[in-house]
């Protein structure tokens, strides 16, 4: 009783049931908003991430200008905007320049000319363009994501021994899972090289995000050359283990091969140079005769004067026959020459030349099918192994001479359990399915506060314009009670007769005397 005393005075005090009612009323509305706010509230995707944050102000200013809305991830600083915006925000900052990825160009130096400008200043602005404009031309090529380029260029010098070498430095960052195959590597370098007067692909050095050199100028160093024959060989070995897979998986299905290989290799550079001679195969090259051949005959000798001008003394007949007959002097010379057959031969061994190689092939069982249907794994034959080895002999072209190694073996596989086929994406994960049914819900939801809460508690203020339903007609305070009880519950409704029987016992048990009264008139009135 107490407490039905406390409640009933609190709604006895004038106007403070309306109020409640109006408070309700104006509590019920608010939530509606901000729930059909919320739901109608679209989807964000992301617009670009990864920028600095100059560019990213830059970016939000040409977004509010352009009456975009937008969001900053806290975490990793993207600007995110509506699905149904993306690609026209996209277009409104590409008008603009934004963003400019790697930094200012040599945009940055168009029309930024003035006498406060020093020389200094406008040789570093210049570098610097110079360094984004590479940076922007490596990051064009497909595995790279980002690219910085640092360039070294001395001072021009009129002296020819004073002048220094440019150098250069390329620091690249790949996209996850990627790689830079050598020829790319020397492709940056030389694109480099070619970009800047007097710079020498020998003087530029390009390393990954990882640390790992790709490329130095001290290329032949020991650790140098070491690391490429590394690599020389692993790339041998996966083209040997290629070929074997090319040709046994269309014969045995995939995934049921195995194959590795490994090549000894020999870098050792040899040189041999050889001159021989033939003795037995000669040739006349030149020859040469000389003969000298003098007679003796009657002339004139002796000391020139005038004793050797007079006539010879008579002599004996014999003894100048004899004299006349003998030579005087007489010689005969020959000079021949001969060349020799002659073999000069300059021979170098390559460099990379394969010394061994180790071949080891795991084949996996076969299948076939028993007597029941059923398919089972059976193991390869002798002569399937027979052939197969053929098969791996000349796919890495097998020499005994060298003494090459070869393996393959039959054994079972292990068969991993199968994975569960991956669920399909449900219908709320399309966004364009997702937000016609936030703003279906958020009718419903609209629709059933509107229903629910907001009618009713209009009726109950008496807005609606209808009238309060009658009250039986009781005379005095019996009529009174039934009204005031009428009015205390709330929204109006009929009196049952119960109700009305419960009404007149309390109005006998407060009021006899006027219960009495009113039976006396009723009983009057009957007669």
């Amino acid at each position: 009783m107490a407490e039905a005393t406390v409640t009933g005075g609190i709604g006895q005090i004038p106007g403070m049931r309306q109020l409640m009612l109006l408070g309700s009323l104006a509590i019920s509305i608010a939530a509606g908003v901000m729930a059909a706010m919320w739901l109608w509230e679209p989807n964000f995707s992301l617009l670009y991430s990864n920028i600095s944050g100059q560019e990213a102000s830059e970016v939000v200013a040409v977004l509010s200008a352009a009456e975009i809305p937008y969001e900053i991830d806290r975490k990793s600083g993207a600007i995110l905007v509506p699905d149904g915006q993306v690609h026209e925000a996209r277009l409104k900052l590409a008008s603009q320049g934004l963003p400019r990825g790697s930094g200012f160009g040599l945009e940055s130096i168009a029309g930024e000319s003035g006498f406060s400008t020093s020389q200094f200043m406008e040789t570093a602005r210049y570098h610097h363009a110079l360094e984004t404009e590479l940076a922007r031309t490596v990051t064009n090529l497909r595995p790279v994501q980002n690219a910085r380029v640092h360039l070294a260029l001395p001072k021009a010098s009129a002296f020819l021994r004073s002048q220094s070498a440019a150098s250069a430095s390329v620091m690249i960052s790949l996209y996850p899972g990627r790689k830079l195959e050598q020829s790319q590597v020397s492709a940056i370098v030389h694109l480099v090289a070619s970009s800047i007067p007097n710079l020498s692909s020998a003087q530029i050095t390009v390393v990954d995000q990882q640390g790992v050199l790709l490329s130095s100028p001290d290329d032949s160093s020991e650790m140098a050359i070491s690391t490429q024959q590394f690599e020389y060989v692993r790339n041998l070995e996966a083209s040997y283990v290629n070929r074997i897979e090319r040709l046994l998986i269309p014969l045995l299905g995939p995934g049921r091969i195995r194959a590795t290989v490994s090549a000894d290799m020999d870098f050792t550079v040899v040189e041999e140079t050889r001159e021989q001679y033939d003795p037995d195969n000669t040739v006349v090259r030149s020859e040469q005769i000389s003969e000298d051949r003098t007679e003796n005959t009657a002339s004139a000798g002796g000391i020139p004067g005038a004793l050797s001008n007079q006539p010879p003394a008579a002599a004996d007949p014999a003894a100048q026959q004899s004299a006349a007959g003998a030579p005087v002097n007489q010689s005969s010379r020959q000079t021949r020459n001969f060349e020799l057959n002659r073999t000069l031969s300059h021979t170098r061994q390559p460099t990379n030349r394969i010394t061994r190689l180790a071949v080891a092939v795991v084949v996996d069982d076969k299948d076939a099918v028993n007597e029941e249907g059923e398919t089972i794994s059976e193991p390869l034959t002798a002569t399937e192994l027979e052939e197969l080895t053929q098969i791996v002999k000349e796919a890495v072209g097998f020499s005994e001479q060298r003494g090459d190694t070869i393996s393959v073996s039959n054994v079972s596989f292990y068969s991993a359990p199968e994975l569960e086929p991956m669920e399909e994406p449900g219908l709320l994960e399309n966004a364009g399915l997702r937000d016609i049914l936030k703003q279906i819900l958020s009718a419903i939801l609209v629709l059933v506060i509107g229903l629910m809460v907001v009618r009713p508690l209009i009726r109950s203020l008496g807005l609606t314009g209808t009238p309060p339903p009658a009250v039986p007609a009781i005379a005095g305070s019996a009529g009174a009670a039934m009204a005031a009880a009428a009015l205390d519950s709330g929204p109006p409704k009929p009196l049952t007769f119960d109700d009305k029987v419960s009404v007149a016992r309390q109005l006998a048990d407060k009021n006899p005397e006027r219960v009495a009264q009113i039976v006396r008139s009723w009983v009057q009135t009957d007669e």
